[in-house]
């Protein structure tokens, strides 16, 4: 590269260039990103690296309502209801023809039979026939989320006859 060589690199969020007399340090983001450290008798810089990394936040949103609640429906039912009746019989036989000593028309021999019978009668009443619960419960699941990062490489570049070692 010619000894007038720039190069170009993010400093913040402005793009930008250094001579080659320039010294690395302080960019448009205001953050010193150098620092010395003395090895030996010489000092050395160093100068920090940074990338993003993905961070999920999660909090809890209401995405619906259950209602649970009572109607009436009518409906006709019927019972089959047994009852019982009384019914009269009245039977007439032929009798041997004897005398009488009552008179005609006196004697009082009037006989009284009562009937009866069921007669039904629908009441109604309520009953508990079920219950319906409502409770809720966690279940988790796995979402994927991604999103683009940036992080800063090193670009070392050498002007004139300079021998670079890299240690990994």
């Amino acid at each position: 590269m010619p000894k007038s060589a720039k190069h170009e690199h993010p400093g913040g969020d402005v793009p930008h260039r250094h001579s080659e007399g320039d010294e690395l340090g302080t960019h448009a983001t205001g953050e010193d990103t150098t620092r010395s450290v003395r090895t030996g008798q010489e000092a050395e810089r160093t100068v920090q690296l940074r990338e993003e990394e993905l961070q999920a936040r999660k909090q809890p949103v209401e995405k619906g309502r259950v209602q649970v609640g009572k109607e009436v429906v009518e409906e006709q039912k019927t019972l089959e209801v047994p009852v019982t009746r009384e019914e009269i019989t009245v039977e007439r036989r032929p009798v041997s023809r004897e005398p009488s000593d009552t008179p005609i028309g006196q004697g009082g021999e009037d006989i009284r039979v009562p009937v009866r019978e069921e007669q039904v009668s629908v009441e109604k009443r309520p009953v508990v026939t079920e219950e319906v619960s409502v409770g809720k419960q966690k279940v988790q699941d796995t979402q994927q989320v991604s999103g683009t990062v940036r992080r800063e490489e090193a670009r070392i570049e050498g002007t004139g006859e300079v021998d670079v070692e890299r240690r990994d």
